[in-house]
């Protein structure tokens, strides 16, 4: 984004003069012009349709491993291994969290001629791809097994590399789409990801749950397993990241674009990124990291869950320790999916038309009443209550919590995500979004370790 004070940035970055960077990122400094962010939604359609398809394609394939991490595999995983086991499982999630330390890397090495950004999800998506449907077997049988060891080893690489993935899709959404339009990035995310971690946990959950499956799906006969098991779900991504990978490295071209002074201003074809090497980039990098205002949104941003990530986490599993079924938990999330989806679109039209701290904050505050509620509601909840017809007037106070959580969490995620874009700059590529998200992941997948670990210790005095 253009300073306000119209002073020159520099190509490192960095910028001169009345920043939001610099200024500790008050709400007036990012508000931008309406004729800059807002368009009728027919042109929006019209010009930027089929990028914000492929780039909601590109967040949905991230959103797969990591629904299966940080969502399915804790609840395949309870029955079989103890709370501090599952906490060793959730180091799998790390790499997202620390991807900033490779993507200086991502930014500066790649063939211009096959385009900056396919030069690392080509061949990401590929191994991907031969690791789902290589794997997906053994990766089964050592679930059935509770090795818990092989299990986070392998969702590790998994996520390290949808991780690095997320680097080369970050800094490509910003060249993607136009500057007019680069506050949709968020909403593109919000809404993959959403897709993507919903069908690896909610979708995938009840048809590999075998009470679901013999009570809803099935005509007649009790089966000893669901209808999808890990294996079958792997190899059917494997293959899906295969061909849609072979796709885009056949007929999507990429035009390496630089940016301009002007956010207005269409970039010419031979207005070409800045090849910067590895060694730059993280100088680059470095003098970021720096600045007075990105070392307070960095404290925010590693701080501000503590308050609600604790309930968030532990609710879902506390309720099946109660006697709640994983059909029961699966159903709640399934109302929760449109939710997100309505709320990602509002959050980015509200974030474009407007400062988009204005709605994180207002997510913020409602989201650490919610997580009060939710406490309060798992710990009154009626033991041994499977299903919604034993304890209707529960479940609705649930499903309610539920839905306003998720809510929340949605707005605060797209308005945040559609910040970053507005102030990061398209010259350093992925590096520059990744750093802002990589401390906000840093604020979720730090403490889960100590939180199913104090889930172990308090429980037995609690039950």
């Amino acid at each position: 984004m253009a300073p306000r004070s119209g002073k020159r940035r520099n190509r490192s970055g960095l910028s001169f003069g009345n920043d939001p960077l610099e200024e500790g990122l008050p709400e007036s400094a990012v508000d931008v012009p309406r004729s800059l962010t807002a368009s009728p939604q027919g042109t929006l359609l019209k010009t930027e349709g089929w990028n914000m398809l492929l780039l909601s394609t590109l967040y949905l394939m991230q959103g797969v491993p990591l629904g299966l991490t940080m969502g399915s595999m804790p609840f395949l995983l309870q029955s079989k291994a103890s709370y501090t086991q599952i906490g060793i499982f959730s180091v799998a999630s790390y790499p997202y969290s620390f991807k900033l330390f490779w993507s200086p890397i991502v930014d500066s090495i790649y063939s211009l001629a096959f385009g900056r950004r396919k030069s690392w999800v080509v061949p990401i998506q590929l191994v991907s791809a031969a690791m789902l449907v290589l794997c997906a077997g053994w990766a089964q049988e050592r679930l059935a097994e509770a090795d818990v060891g092989a299990i986070t080893g392998l969702f590790f690489v998994l996520v390290l590399l949808a991780a690095t993935q997320d680097i080369a899709v970050d800094g490509w959404a910003l060249t993607l789409l136009s500057r007019q339009h680069i506050g949709y990035a968020s909403t593109c995310q919000t809404c993959g990801m959403n897709l993507g971690y919903f069908t690896s946990f909610t979708v995938f959950l009840a048809l590999n749950d075998v009470d679901f499956c013999n009570k809803y799906l099935r005509s007649g006969g009790d089966q000893p397993q669901g209808i999808l098991p890990l294996g079958t779900y792997l190899r059917f991504w494997g293959w899906f990241y295969a061909v849609l990978t072979v796709l885009i490295a056949a007929f999507k071209s990429e035009v390496n674009f630089r940016s301009t002074d002007d956010d207005t201003a269409i970039p010419e074809p031979g207005d070409y990124d800045k090849v910067l090497s590895v060694r730059e980039a993280y100088l680059q990098l470095w003098r970021v990291m720096k600045l007075p205002a990105v070392r307070r949104l960095s404290v925010i941003l590693l701080t501000f869950r503590l308050g609600m990530l604790p309930a968030e986490q532990a609710a879902p599993l506390k309720l099946l320790e109660k006697g709640v079924s994983k059909e029961a938990l699966a159903g709640l999330v399934l109302l929760e999916f449109p939710c997100e989806v309505i709320g990602a679109i509002l959050a980015g039209r509200w974030a474009a038309a407007a400062s988009p701290l204005r709605p994180w904050l207002i997510g913020y505050r409602l989201r650490l009443a919610m997580a009060v509620a939710v406490t309060c509601l798992v710990y009154a909840f009626p033991n041994n209550a499977a299903s919604l017809s034993q304890h209707p007037g529960s479940f609705l106070l649930l499903a309610v919590a539920g839905l306003l959580t998720s809510f929340t969490s949605t707005v605060m995620f797209t308005a945040v995500g559609s910040f970053y874009n507005k102030i990061s700059d398209p010259d350093m590529g992925g590096a520059y979004l990744t750093l802002l998200n990589t401390i906000a992941n840093m604020g979720i997948t730090l403490p889960k370790l100590a939180i199913f670990a104090s889930m172990d210790l308090m429980t037995p005095a609690v039950y």
